[in-house]
């Protein structure tokens, strides 16, 4: 069901077929291709155009996050000011971009430095960041322009977080905890997300016609944090997760492996695998990985709060109900 001011909505994508909705209208195309965007353009005219497209993060294909993160991001952008009916874009970011993907980040506002190689060592939030830059600098060269950095998403439809989880609980292998397991971990319901987007879209769309607001309120030009507001314990959510779906472990059943031990098996497996696989292939346990899964990793959505008027719309526990619920419904 479309929002009340939502008139038509046109998805574009390399691939359509999936998670279609009723009412919906679809374009298959790629973001590396201009003339594919150009088409796109001319077919939707969209009044706002919300870029979500992003490779997987886990990735190593370097070359993949250049043309869609970066050169994508341009094609975009170029299509958006060269289309007399868009007004608006929101770009779908990252909270990593202001993280070197190492040390802790704990309650990080939207002031903390967009981090760039060779500071960031992650070549996807690197670009990432790139995007993220280029789309706001294009702010009021006739468009407006602002950046959603969402936190660990999840929700129907992810294959990535929801479906590892719970498919490697249900393979047996959810007794594994990587550290401690006192890290906490800021995570976004994907329905959150989507709402931030449209807050923010109306927000644009409102500031043509509002009085010129004041720098510490404005939107256009600038990011936002976006989380449920609720951090969890990582491996707390994880196993709750699989819980849900079914596939519970109790405590004594634990399996606790010391995070700096998992870290050299990770090095050992990655050297291994670019030796046999001369690059081509990498083991499913990498150092980013393991790094991701035991630091503390929590954002301040304050400015959201006030500037949006964001507040998370489902919490962590039905986020992980319908999460578990569309998992075994997808994938019996």
């Amino acid at each position: 069901m479309l929002a009340p001011d939502v008139i038509e909505v046109t998805v574009f994508d390399v691939n359509t077929l999936k998670n279609r909705i009723s009412g919906v209208e679809y374009i298959n195309g790629s973001i590396t291709s201009k003339n594919d965007v150009e088409l796109a353009f001319l077919t939707a005219e969209p009044t706002t155009v919300f870029h979500t497209v992003s490779p997987d993060p886990f990735s190593k294909s370097n070359q993949l996050f250049q043309a869609v993160n970066v050169d994508g991001t341009k094609i975009v952008l170029s299509c958006a000011q060269n289309c007399e009916s868009t007004k608006a874009l929101i770009y779908t970011s990252s909270s990593s971009v202001i993280h070197d993907n190492w040390s802790d980040l704990i309650q990080a506002t939207e002031q903390a430095p967009v981090i760039f190689m060779p500071t960031q060592p992650e070549f996807y939030s690197h670009t990432k960041a790139i995007a993220e830059t280029l789309v706001l600098k294009a702010n009021r060269d006739r468009i407006r322009t602002a950046a959603i950095r969402p936190a660990g998403l999840f929700g129907e439809g992810d294959t990535m977080t929801v479906t590892s989880v719970i498919s490697n609980a249900r393979e047996g292998k959810g007794r594994l905890q990587i550290g401690n397991g006192s890290n906490l971990f800021d995570w976004t319901y994907v329905e959150n997300n989507a709402y931030a987007q449209l807050l923010t879209a109306r927000a644009l769309i409102h500031s043509y016609s509002a009085p010129s607001l004041a720098e510490s309120a404005r939107v256009d030009g600038e990011a936002f944090n976006i989380t449920n507001d609720e951090p969890w314990r990582f491996w707390t959510f994880t196993r709750a997760l699989a819980a849900t779906a079914g596939y519970p472990t109790p405590d004594k059943h634990l399996i606790v492996v010391p995070w700096r031990l998992m870290m050299g098996l990770a090095w050992v497996l990655e050297w291994g695998f670019w030796i046999f696989t001369f690059g081509k292939q990498e083991p499913r346990l990498t150092r980013a990985r393991v790094k991701y899964t035991t630091m503390e990793r929590t954002l301040d959505i304050t400015k959201a709060k006030e500037r949006l008027g964001y507040r998370p719309q489902v919490g962590m526990q039905e986020g992980i109900i319908r999460s578990a619920k569309w998992f075994l419904e997808s994938h019996p």
